[in-house]
């Protein structure tokens, strides 16, 4: 007797509308998260950038570039230091370590593209004016709001 020929007859499996089911609550499920998951992080995004702590700190100038010349500047070829320190409160810069300026801010975010760059997050001041920003963890980048205008760049001290 050969034993090969037994159990050789298979059945075709059977497809439940039960698992075809559950695949697609699954699709819709992971679909959803994904979704929710991006929402989050795109809200979160808009708060942090609202929130004032990430700018709060003391920089260091770097250098500015611009003007009608696309000039660069830095502390050596004008030969002086700029800093900011920025509190909750308020922004105030230094001129080889003597105050020249200090006033109240706000952060916000413009609906539309700033001057000079696609970035929507601006720094408002007390006085009126208002500079686009980026902020990474050890740099900041203050954009002039005019033609022709300076893009300053800071580092974290």
């Amino acid at each position: 007797m050969n034993n090969d020929n037994l159990g050789s007859e298979r059945i075709p499996p059977q497809k439940s509308i039960h698992s075809a089911v559950n695949i697609e609550r699954i699709y819709r499920n992971v679909f959803a998260l994904l979704t929710l998951s991006l929402v989050l992080t795109s809200c979160q995004k808009e708060v942090d950038c609202r929130q004032p702590a990430g700018i709060v700190g003391n920089w260091i100038w770097v250098e500015s570039v611009g003007g009608f010349g696309g000039w660069t500047l830095t502390p050596e070829t004008e030969l002086r230091t700029s800093s900011l320190r920025i509190d909750l409160a308020h922004f105030s810069e230094f001129v080889n370590d003597t105050l020249v300026r200090q006033e109240g801010y706000h952060l916000g975010i413009s609906d539309d593209p700033l001057l000079g760059t696609e970035e929507k997050t601006f720094i408002a001041f007390q006085s009126g004016g208002k500079q686009a920003f980026l902020l990474s963890d050890s740099e900041l980048v203050l954009i002039d709001q005019c033609f022709d205008c300076f893009l300053h760049r800071y580092r974290r001290r």
